[in-house]
């Protein structure tokens, strides 16, 4: 079942992996896909940690905020490098995929305001 608090992302995924897939780049739309949700539950993962920690000092949640950007931005960097160089996906599918995950996250939270 997907989740409410992440439809437009699953949408907007299963729309592009669909849309590549009849030019038979699927694989790399899915592959952008997979790396775009990595992206975002390493942030809610982040997220749940810092609601469990009520009684954190701000320093703690300032240095937690950090971590989770800079593990996210390693990650994203890491597997779309491997997805380009190593499986030698096609660069168009992986990266629009990826992009318009990261743009269905960022609609998702503005809608749950």
């Amino acid at each position: 079942m997907i989740p409410k608090s992440s439809l437009i992302q699953y949408t907007l995924l299963a729309l592009i992996v669909l849309a590549y897939s009849i030019y038979g780049f699927g694989f790399a739309a899915l592959y952008g896909a997979i790396v775009s949700l990595s992206n975002t539950w390493i942030f809610d993962w982040y997220t749940n940690k810092q609601k469990a920690l009520v009684n954190a000092d701000a320093q703690k949640s300032f240095r937690m905020a950090i971590n989770s950007s800079v593990i996210r931005t390693l990650a994203l960097i890491l597997l779309a490098l491997i997805g380009l160089s190593l499986l030698k996906l096609e660069p168009s599918a992986l990266c629009l995929s990826l992009v318009l995950g990261q743009i269905g996250f960022i609609l998702d939270r503005l809608r749950q305001k």
